[in-house]
């Protein structure tokens, strides 16, 4: 065999294997990526949420009157500075700010009741003078609450009382919230808050009550 038939064998074989193998490779390679994609795609991700936690996640936190109350006695509070370690502390009912200051209501009576909690969570000594000195026992339940003060003790150890006022507004209630020294009167802190129209109506629900008065 010549050298010039020994040439055009090398070429046509050079020619047939290297196309070949180049669109062999790239195939491999092109579907390779693509597999390794669709699994990455279907692999759960540790940092991404499942479907529900990201529907649970994208819901707005549900509030109600105690995380304002928690935020009232927190900035009530932080603004005190003579509030002795073993004082006693009573909480009295919010009245209307247009009222004769006497009148209370489902809503004032919760604000009150949650406000000693979180007194007591925050560490402040709280006393609760609606407490009588025995326990009443009737066909509907036992108690020990009451509100007839001919059943209460005639004098009680709070040095600070802490009281305040409600606004109605056409979107809520302003609350208006203050420690008072109760000997002479002083105002030792004060703090505010205001709580939407919606959160209020959730707690309001006796009879006479239903609809918010707005002005």
């Amino acid at each position: 065999m010549n050298r010039l038939s020994i040439l055009a064998i090398l070429a046509v074989l050079t020619g047939c294997a290297v196309p070949e193998q180049t669109v062999t490779v790239a195939g491999q390679r092109d579907e390779a990526q693509d597999n390794r994609v669709q699994r990455i795609e279907h692999l759960p991700s540790s940092a991404a949420p499942a479907s529900h936690e990201k529907q649970t996640s994208g819901r707005l936190p549900l509030l109600t009157v105690n995380d304002y109350v928690r935020n009232l006695v927190h900035e009530l509070m932080a603004l005190q500075h003579n509030l002795d370690s073993d004082s006693q502390i009573g909480v009295t009912d919010f009245s209307y700010v247009d009222s004769s200051l006497d009148q209370g209501s489902v809503f004032s009576n919760h604000l009150s009741e949650a406000m000693i909690y979180d007194l007591h969570k925050f560490g402040v000594p709280v006393l609760d003078y609606k407490v009588t000195d025995y326990i009443r026992v009737t066909e509907t339940g036992d108690f020990v609450l009451s509100r007839n003060y001919q059943e209460l003790s005639e004098e009680v150890a709070i040095r600070y009382v802490v009281t305040g006022t409600l606004t109605t507004h056409q979107q809520g209630i302003l609350v208006n919230a203050r420690l008072v020294q109760i000997d002479n009167k002083r105002v030792v802190s004060a703090a505010r808050t205001f709580i939407p129209r919606h959160i209020v109506q959730a707690v309001i629900s006796r009879q006479g009550e239903q609809v918010m008065r707005i002005k």
